[in-house]
């Protein structure tokens, strides 16, 4: 019995017509009777009742076409799905970032994808708070996030570390300094990305931060037109920013991106093996 058989013979019942069923099909009158033919012969019954009216289901045929129909509808919608994966496997991974994070790592992303047949890519940003519970709720595979869960449900590897500091213009009075401190800060307008790592730090230090927000052009634009300082790690300062000069705070901790992931993740040898090629192309270039 096969999967062109059985189609065959559903097209036959539902047209109540070998004729109609062969023009809707595209095949000759004969090649759809031969294998019904075939198929009743196969299972030692007949299916349908043949007279110059059309053709019409059995008892024997009414009773197969309930139990075969909702079987080849599936049959039919798998292989559909499977030809998507072409030939060799097809990963799709999720990455979700923290604010700020993507643009570390965009251009890496896309040229990969540019070149990968077998790995498909989304990824999206967040707010830090929102990255792990992504995680938990199967909307993504991988977070990057500025602060290392402590649930042991989790894995995560430490992919960079950067100073923190401050964007401020070249015209104000701290310009001529080489660095800043925490101190230092305590009279400035501040702005900052909306992450938690950076209000934790500003609330243990008794710093208001007056701008904040996820639009990091936005902010840096701010910092250009002296409306306030931009507190900021080094790794996420464009390459360009006129008028501008960047001042490390040398009383903080080293600013980290840690790559996290249930730990349940490991034991997927598809997955493993397509973020092996991430770790090296993607995230392996950003150190």
């Amino acid at each position: 019995m096969e999967l062109r058989q059985l189609k065959y013979f559903l097209a036959v019942a539902d047209a109540r017509s070998f004729v109609s069923a062969a023009e809707e099909l595209y095949i000759s009158r004969q090649a759809i009777s031969k294998s019904i033919s075939h198929l009743e012969h196969e299972l030692g019954v007949e299916l349908f009742m043949r007279n110059s009216s059309g053709a019409f289901l059995t008892p024997a045929g009414i009773m197969f076409y309930d139990r075969i129909r909702s079987n080849v509808i599936e049959l039919d919608q798998i292989r559909s799905e499977m030809q998507r994966y072409g030939t060799r496997y097809h990963q799709h991974i999720r990455l979700v970032f923290s604010v700020g994070l993507g643009q570390i790592y965009e251009q890496s992303i896309l040229s990969f994808q540019s070149n990968q047949e077998n790995i498909e890519l989304e990824y999206a940003e967040c707010t830090e708070e929102h990255c792990v519970p992504f995680l938990m709720e199967h909307k993504a595979d991988y977070a990057l996030c500025v602060k290392q869960p402590q649930d042991p449900v989790f894995s995560s590897e430490l992919l960079l570390k950067s100073r923190y500091g401050v964007v401020i213009r070249e015209q104000s009075n701290l310009s001529g300094l080489e660095e800043l401190t925490l101190e230092d800060l305590s009279w400035l307008p501040l702005a900052a990305l909306n992450d938690i790592r950076t209000a934790e730090i500003c609330k243990s230090h008794g710093l208001g931060i007056k701008y904040t927000g996820f639009d990091l052009h936005r902010l840096i634009t701010l910092a250009q037109d002296g409306h306030c300082a931009l507190m900021l790690p080094e790794r996420l300062i464009p390459a360009n920013i006129p008028g501008l000069l960047w001042l490390p705070l040398t009383d903080m901790a080293e600013w980290t991106v840690w790559l996290v992931h249930l730990q349940t993740l490991e034991n997927n040898v598809l997955y493993h093996t397509a973020f092996e090629e991430l770790q090296s192309k993607i995230f392996g270039s950003s150190q």
